[in-house]
């Protein structure tokens, strides 16, 4: 779970999963990659790590970014299943028992947001970033961009993620199509953001555009 000054959200947020994987977990750990927040989020966490231990926290200082902060957290995760989702709690992460089953059978199963609660802006940009990754990387995938994926272990030990920015879910995609490791996709339900703000601009679109050529330049190498 990657976090960045979200002392609003992040209380609502580290209360949720902790018990949604107490409830389908037999063991358990909490990654939560402080991105060199400038808030008390850093306070929040130290107080939640003291109270529980499994509720783990890494720090990036200073501030290196979403794909960074993904990709330190999955080299750090220990168990043979690891979660992904962000910490502004509009998930409910007791959904995870829907994507679980299918681990049987591929190595990452993606959720789709059902009911998308976004501002018609950031309903337009995803819109058009969908389409646009499918065009540039050949991915017939209908959410990229869906924080709530629950990969193998073996996932990461068979692909090397390199992403900056906010291309990291296409990264997985593209590099997981690449390897010939499977995916499913299955719908999630998506709540409004109760507290904080997205760090997504769109600024933020158009540098992940570039990286998206880039990245496909990089496969074709």
């Amino acid at each position: 779970m990657p976090a960045y000054n979200e002392e609003a959200i992040l209380p609502m947020a580290l209360a949720e999963a902790e018990a949604a994987v107490e409830r389908l977990c037999e063991q358990w750990e909490i990654l939560i990659v402080d991105d060199g927040s400038t808030d008390s989020t850093p306070e929040i966490l130290a107080d939640w790590h003291r109270r529980e231990p499994r509720v783990k926290v890494l720090t990036q200082t200073p501030n290196q970014g979403y794909s960074k902060a993904l990709i330190r957290g999955f080299g750090a995760a220990g168990y043979a299943a690891v979660f992904y989702t962000d910490a502004d709690a509009q998930f409910d992460l007791a959904e995870i028992d829907r994507l679980y089953p299918h681990l049987a059978e591929v190595d990452m199963v993606a959720g789709y947001r059902i009911g998308r609660q976004d501002p018609w802006i950031r309903l337009l940009t995803s819109a058009s970033y969908n389409m646009l990754q499918s065009l540039v990387l050949g991915l017939n995938v209908r959410d990229v961009n869906c924080a709530f994926k629950l990969f193998r272990r073996s996932f990461f030990e068979r692909i090397r993620l390199a992403s900056d920015g906010f291309l990291i879910d296409a990264e997985l995609y593209a590099r997981a199509k690449r390897a010939g490791l499977r995916w499913a996709q299955v719908g999630v339900t998506h709540r409004p953001r109760e507290k904080g703000s997205s760090t997504v601009r769109v600024a933020t679109v158009t540098e992940t555009l570039r990286e998206l050529m880039a990245l496909r330049r990089a496969l074709r190498s």
